[in-house]
């Protein structure tokens, strides 16, 4: 267990710091003013002489306007009283046109002070800001650039622009657009560091205690069997910096559901999620970088080294300027947080279920998360290695980080600081300590509490409602959400995802095996079933290239179509964390261009060989490139379209039934096997597998071969059909076809994950 929290009061005033902790009073309530007999003293003339007390409760720390002259105003909103967050700030002051002797105090929780340090602007023209060390202000949290900020004096005035777009900045509770000109108690937000203005200089702190979270009457509600029903109802619960917090419950109490809405994977119907005093989907884009979420299913490749994996994610989630050096340095301190430094060469499919619970632990510390969400991170595991990664957690939330998770499981509760009970629909009936639970239960096992809590939800859920004092937290009236454009390098993404792909299909060697004999196997059998005939006779040689064809859109379903459901807890997960969808797409489709290529040479090579005696001219070329051209073409547009249906199929399996149903078209609309006219021709432009048989009879010249009737009857004459016309324009043409088939179900792939994901 942690030890209690203190409370520390960081007032601001005639260029000096003075921090105060409230806890060292031993008392309940602490005064201040400008009068002497004050607990705490205050000289700005601004100050009335009794102007108002800190009152320390079971919820935290309340301030309270004592009549004075100038108010209390906290995060900007004028109050007579108020709940105060870790981070937030209390002004007395003029806000339109800051006063000299304006104050500013501001809250901070944790086991210890935590250090502000002062920087006068006026010592500089310019002042950079980030994580190079060459920097005026150093910034060491790994998500942040080189260069992140640069500050410039603009006549009297000192003026803020972001250098980096990669990563936000929040500047008094919204993202920062533009270059903005710095007012007296500005107060910006970087990554972990929190910044104020005042009389030309700056005052900062970086949280080493984790970041704080308020949720605010959140009610999510959904449409079941046509009706609505609350899935989160109405919860208002305090998180302090550095907790560790379990949310317990049985099977449709929402604790899932509750975690999303205050973690960002899916916004509440109603209600504000504040972090570190910020508004959490206003600022969802910036806040994000200090926000871990590890859901339930495991987010690694089971095809790569645990080292590979983490490499990987770093090359993705720290920023693009980011050294080998630091990325080496970042991945061996997640390794021996999670104590698996001794299996970072070992395969992760060969890792135990707990070992890869902590592998996916390890991706998501990779970006150093100050608040970190895991949705049963210990289900399915026995209770050894579950007690285990609860005291990995606990040392993470001692190490200064906010740890919230979702668990059944309440055989070590007693490592948490907090445990939030929720009853069926989403019922806040308890959020305390564990003792507190016990004792408000009434029981001497958490177990009993499961019971509990589903025979009668609503007793507990009005007990605990009628003893809950419910804060008063000023409202922002911008409820506007701003976004930060996601400018990362593509290219970079692209070379990462691709060469992670490549790795995972080279360590599965049965797969990759599968995947390349099988184009050898295919040839085989079409040259047993093939006569002397063949490129002699119209009919025989139709029937070949049609199987040529068909041969070649399986060879791409199959190749593609699980390529995105099976892997779309970490696709949703990487989205997040600043993942382009069009860097994730582009290197999808480069690999499976990359194996349709290889597959194409398998599938025309072994034929020709196996077959002996084909063509050697084509329409322009040779009849080996054309055939091989079409060939590769085929395999990959039928990938794109193997892609386009693993975007809405909800698993593996799903995709693999859908397979044989889009096989059925091809056979049915290709003219191969039926005359088509009407509404079937009409079809059957829209069918990969026809212009991938024309282009193919195109360059073996179908139409100068003479059919079954012909040879028997030399004199016999037969309609030449317009599907295989040779010429170049025609081949051209059918070329053109497939690459639009191609280019359209790329661009319907990347809209629907679009849509599903959503924009953060």
């Amino acid at each position: 267990m942690s030890s209690k929290k203190r409370y520390i009061i960081s007032i601001i005033e005639s260029d000096s710091i003075k921090n105060i902790c409230l806890n060292d009073f031993d008392k309940k309530e602490i005064s201040f003013g400008r009068n002497k007999n004050n607990d705490i003293v205050i000289s700005s003339p601004i100050i009335s002489s009794n102007h108002g007390y800190f009152k320390i409760t079971d919820e935290g720390i309340e301030v309270i306007d004592n009549d004075s002259t100038n108010g209390i105003y906290i995060n900007n909103e004028k109050v007579s009283s108020g709940f105060i967050l870790d981070g937030d700030f209390i002004k007395v002051d003029n806000l339109l046109e800051p006063l000299k002797k304006g104050i500013i105090m501001i809250l901070s929780v944790g086991v210890k002070a935590i250090e502000w340090k002062y920087y006068d602007l006026l010592e500089k023209d310019k002042i950079t800001i980030g994580r190079d060390s060459k920097c005026d202000i150093v910034l060491n949290h790994v998500t942040i650039p080189l260069m992140q900020a640069l500050i410039y004096r603009e006549n009297d005035h000192f003026c803020l622009t972001n250098r980096n777009e990669d990563n936000g900045i929040i500047f008094n509770g919204s993202v920062l657009t533009g270059t903005k000109v710095l007012k007296e108690k500005d107060v910006i937000l970087i990554a972990d560091t929190k910044f104020i203005y005042t009389r030309g200089s700056f005052i900062y702190q970086t949280y080493d205690s984790g970041v704080g979270v308020e949720a605010i009457d959140i009610v999510k509600t959904v449409k079941v069997k046509g009706k609505k029903r609350n899935i989160s109802e109405h919860i208002n619960l305090s998180i302090e910096p550095g907790e560790f917090v379990s949310l317990v419950g049985g099977s449709g109490a929402g604790k899932s559901t509750f975690m999303h809405c205050i973690n960002g994977v899916d916004k509440p119907t109603s209600g504000r999620v504040l972090v570190n005093g910020v508004d959490l989907y206003q600022n969802y884009s910036v806040l994000k970088n200090i926000i871990g979420y590890v859901p339930q299913e495991d987010i690694v490749y089971t095809d790569l080294t645990l080292r590979d994996m983490l490499n990987y994610a770093a090359d993705l989630r720290m920023p693009d300027d980011t050294t080998l050096t630091e990325k080496e340095k970042r991945i061996n301190d997640v390794l021996d947080i999670v104590e698996l430094a001794d299996k970072k060469d070992v395969m992760i499919r060969n890792l135990s279920g707990g070992q890869r619970k902590r592998a996916s632990i390890a991706v998501e510390l990779i970006a150093d998360p100050k608040l970190f969400f895991l949705d049963e991170p210990t289900s399915g595991l026995d209770p050894g290695t579950e007690r285990s990664i609860m005291k990995t957690l606990r040392k993470m939330a001692d190490s200064g980080k906010t740890i919230i998770l979702v668990t059944h499981t309440t055989l070590n509760l007693h490592l948490c600081d907090k445990i939030v009970f929720l009853g069926v629909g989403g019922k806040l009936c308890f959020a305390g300590s564990p003792n507190d639970a016990l004792d408000f239960f009434d029981v001497d096992d958490f177990v009993d509490i499961y019971s509990m809590l589903n025979n009668n939800t609503d007793k507990w859920y009005k007990e605990f409602e009628k003893n809950l004092v419910k804060k008063d937290i000023p409202v922002s009236k911008d409820g506007s959400v701003k976004k930060v454009k996601n400018k990362k390098s593509f290219f970079k993404q692209f070379s990462t995802l691709s060469k992670r792909y490549i790795k995972t299909i080279i360590n599965n060697k049965q797969q990759m095996m599968i995947l390349f004999l099988q184009a050898p196997l295919c040839a085989y059998l079409m040259s047993i079933v093939v006569s002397s005939d063949l490129f002699n006779l119209y009919d025989e040689t139709k029937m070949v290239l049609f199987a040529m064809a068909t041969m070649s859109i399986w060879l791409g379903l199959l190749n593609s179509i699980q390529e995105i459901c099976k892997e779309r807890v970490i696709l949703v997960k990487e989205h997040m964390a600043n993942m382009k969808l069009s860097a994730y797409i582009s290197s999808k489709f480069f690999v499976q261009c990359l194996i349709g290529m290889i597959q194409a040479l398998l599938l025309v090579s072994f034929f020709c060989l196996f077959v002996g005696d084909v063509p050697t001219s084509g329409v322009f070329s040779s009849w080996y490139f054309e055939t091989l051209l079409v060939c590769f073409l085929t395999i990959v547009s039928s990938s794109s379209l193997g892609l386009l249906v693993s975007t809405f199929a909800k698993n593996s399996s799903v995709a693999m039934t859908i397979a044989p149903l889009l096989l059925v078209p091809q056979l049915l609309f290709s003219g191969m096997l039926f005359k088509l006219d009407g509404i079937n021709e009409f079809i059957s432009n829209f069918v990969l597998c026809r212009w991938s048989v024309e282009a193919l009879g195109t360059t073996a010249d179908l139409n100068s071969l003479p059919n079954s009737l012909q040879n028997m009857m030399p004199g016999a004459v037969r309609e030449v059909e317009d599907y295989f016309e040779f010429t170049l324009e025609h081949f051209g043409t059918d070329i053109l076809i497939i690459l639009g088939m191609t280019f359209i179900l790329l661009v319907g792939c990347y809209v629907i994950l679009r849509k599903q994901l959503g924009k953060k």
